[in-house]
């Protein structure tokens, strides 16, 4: 219910906005086992649905053997879901979460349908899958706020953290799991049949959605959103004033040059060191593996967090990329150590970094700063997707592996001469 409240001389009035005050400021029923439930069967959707993925990219690997393709696969997934995630939320504020959650699932459900039908029939095309990947970016664009918002609507309070916790314990296993899954299940099925797991997995997450209701935000809740315009602009003259601007540019230019590399990572392993999709399979394992290891090591470590070390860990990560892209051809246990090392940086960087700016920034401004600074950031990824994409398709991919941490370190070295990045929060 939408809280208005208007100053109003007659008593009926005043008394008909005090029922709404107290109608719209009850707080939702908070339903635990009923969040525990919804929580399993998004899982196991999850798990279906990046199957398909690990699958679909290594599909378009080994038929097309094309940068550009891969790129365009991975741009298609991920503009959507950088355009609709800042209004997503609002839109999942608006509207009955159950139904988002069942629309996008459904709609992902119906695309995929689609696209096997067309295997069948034999009018598959390469681009149908690219467009595929585009509606399931748009899905995931809305289903990640409202999934976030569900948890503190349902679970209570002081099982909060406890759940935020195993939440990100199952999501590590989920993607130490689901390449090998893939990788298993791409040597034995035509892509075809490993898309009906998208299908079926869509159907438990709807039953149980259609039984268990998600509880409304309450009118006040609502009330205090702020537009995201205004949060923009805050944000980013915050970002100006408060000298974090060098770091923007710092882990702009590494999703700009570095991260999207990683999208033509299965042609590295196929058409340099002539692997298979074990051998990819097992490079996302020990890669996730290293982000595991890496955020245990960040616990169990007692030493803070600067931005001097966030700096450092940033050159290792083009040190990291550039040690991979060495590794001579077909020595596999050499390549996922470097993997495994990379997924420990980028662990040390994420954390790190946010834990570097909780500090700095005031608790008042962190919604606006964080939304501003990463929605930027991500932004940036696509424009190095395509230019990476159409660069492949000229030189080697192997040469690809090599220039961008060479000039991401580069840009580096003259950005760390230029400004004092490495000094931020110490004042």
């Amino acid at each position: 219910m939408e809280l208005q409240i208007e100053t109003q001389k007659n008593t009926d009035a005043e008394t008909q906005t005090a029922e709404n005050l107290s109608l719209s400021t009850e707080k939702p029923k908070k339903n635990y086992l009923g969040y525990i439930t919804i929580f399993i069967s998004q899982y196991f959707s999850l798990i279906g649905s990046q199957i398909v993925s690990f699958a679909v990219i290594w599909y378009l690997t080994i038929t097309t053997e094309s940068s550009l393709i891969l790129s365009l696969a991975t741009f298609a997934n991920l503009v959507p879901m950088i355009i609709i995630s800042p209004i997503a939320g609002v839109i999942a504020d608006k509207f009955s979460k159950n139904f988002i959650l069942i629309f996008t699932d459904a709609l992902q459900a119906v695309a995929t349908l689609g696209l096997i039908i067309l295997f069948y029939l034999g009018i598959f095309q390469i681009w149908q899958i690219i467009l595929l990947m585009g509606v399931r970016g748009i899905c995931q664009g809305f289903q990640m706020p409202v999934s976030v918002a569900v948890t503190s609507l349902m679970v209570p309070d002081e099982k909060i953290k406890k759940i935020n916790a195993i939440q990100q314990i199952l999501s590590s296993l989920l993607m130490i799991s689901t390449p090998a899954i893939g990788a298993y299940l791409v040597n034995i099925f035509p892509i075809e049949q490993i898309y009906w797991l998208d299908v079926f997995s869509f159907i438990p997450t709807a039953i149980v959605l259609l039984v268990i209701k998600i509880p409304k935000v309450s009118g006040d809740e609502q009330s205090q959103k702020m537009s995201f315009k205004k949060d923009f602009s805050e944000g980013m003259k915050y970002i100006k004033d408060s000298g974090l601007m060098p770091v923007f540019f710092y882990f702009a230019i590494a999703n700009f040059i570095v991260v999207p590399i990683f999208s033509l990572l299965p042609l590295l392993i196929v058409d340099h060191h002539l692997g298979t999709a074990t051998e990819y399979g097992i490079t996302e394992i020990m890669f996730h593996v290293g982000l595991l290891l890496g955020s245990f090591i960040l616990i169990a470590s007692k030493k803070k967090s600067t931005m001097k070390s966030v700096v450092t860990f940033g050159v290792l990560l083009s040190v990291s990329v550039l040690l991979m892209a060495i590794v001579p051809k077909g020595v596999f246990w050499l390549f996922y150590i470097t993997c495994g090392i990379l997924g420990v940086v980028l662990a040390f960087i994420d954390t790190q970094l946010i834990s570097v700016l909780q500090v700095n920034i005031p608790k008042e401004l962190q919604g606006r700063v964080f939304s501003t600074m990463f929605t930027l950031i991500k932004s940036i990824n696509p424009v190095g997707l395509v230019i990476w994409g159409i660069l492949g398709q000229y030189i080697s991919i192997y040469l690809i592996f090599i220039l961008s941490p060479v000039i991401s370190l580069v840009i580096y070295f003259i950005l760390l001469k230029s400004t004092e990045i490495t000094h931020y929060g110490e004042k």
